[in-house]
């Protein structure tokens, strides 16, 4: 008897953990929430043309041509990718908050008149003033008010020098030649000659140079400021992905500085790239080392 009482008081047992776990487990809990939808319902990489407009600044346009982007308007130059792309990822941010714009002036959130217009492709975003607190910018686009991190965009940084390619040559040029001052280093059948033949120098350090100036990337660049040539660099090159027999062109590059920085101009731009001294010696000169060849 006393088994049988113990067998049922198991079972009731089983029979309430039973209970409970389906009660547990079909009682819903927290339901995961939704992203917050992007600030606009446009891809970024779908993103081709951009137009700046600030209070009393020139309208700055920047086009994408077969993946690359270009400067067009103020001037014409060489867009920097990252750079472009750091201000197109602003359609990718999922505001703070977001909110219908008010009938009554939008002044109290610094969009009447806006501290600038972005328009991307046709979409236009105002941006407006920082938030007191929460380090939050205020931005209009449609009718919505929207609040997004303000290091996402600074409108004070929308200039056209900000958008400006550090890098001294395109990837199109495929350098033949340098002629400085001093120094010309010539490719005869794939191998880099220099003359005067520097004591002590090898032909990985001559290589070396050359990738100097290939890649050669500027610490920043600004529009020509009218200081006077020093010198001057004139580099024959092809263009890449040309016919088998490419035609020649020359480029010259006009030196106004070597101290305290090295400050190279391109005429054909109208622009200054400055470089750290270290980086001008290697770009000036081929330094001397053990002859390995």
């Amino acid at each position: 008897m006393s088994l049988t009482r113990q067998g049922l008081a198991n079972g009731a047992l089983v029979v309430v953990a039973g209970v409970l776990a389906w009660v547990l487990w079909s009682r819903p809990g927290p339901r995961p929430q939704t992203p917050a939808p992007r600030l606009a319902p446009v891809k970024s990489t779908a993103i081709t043309a951009i137009t700046i407009t600030r209070p009393g600044r020139p309208t700055i346009r920047l086009h994408q041509t077969a993946g690359h982007w270009q400067l067009v308007q103020p001037f014409k130059a060489r867009a920097a990718r990252f750079r472009v792309e750091a201000l197109t990822d602003i359609v990718d941010v999922r505001p703070h908050d977001r909110f219908a714009a008010p009938s009554r002036p939008l002044g109290a959130f610094g969009l009447a008149p806006p501290q600038a217009i972005v328009t991307l492709n046709h979409r236009r975003i105002l941006i407006g003033r920082r938030r007191p607190f929460g380090d939050l910018r205020y931005v209009l686009i449609g009718h919505t008010i929207a609040l997004v991190p303000a290091e996402i965009i600074h409108p004070r940084r929308l200039t056209s020098d900000s958008f400006l390619s550090t890098r001294l040559l395109g990837d199109h040029i495929h350098p033949v030649s340098f002629s400085l001052p001093d120094l010309t280093v010539t490719r005869h059948d794939g191998i880099w000659h220099a003359t005067p033949s520097p004591a002590q120098v090898s032909n990985d350090r001559i290589n070396g140079f050359v990738d100097a100036w290939r890649y050669a990337r500027a610490l920043s660049v600004t529009r020509y400021h009218g200081a006077a040539v020093t010198g001057r660099v004139v580099i024959h090159y092809h263009e890449r992905g040309t016919s088998k027999t490419p035609a020649r062109h020359t480029l010259v590059i006009d030196i106004l500085a070597t101290h305290p920085e090295l400050v190279l101009l391109r005429p054909d731009q109208g622009l200054e790239y400055h470089f750290p001294q270290e980086i001008g010696e290697r770009l000036l000169a081929i330094r001397p080392g053990a002859r390995t060849s």
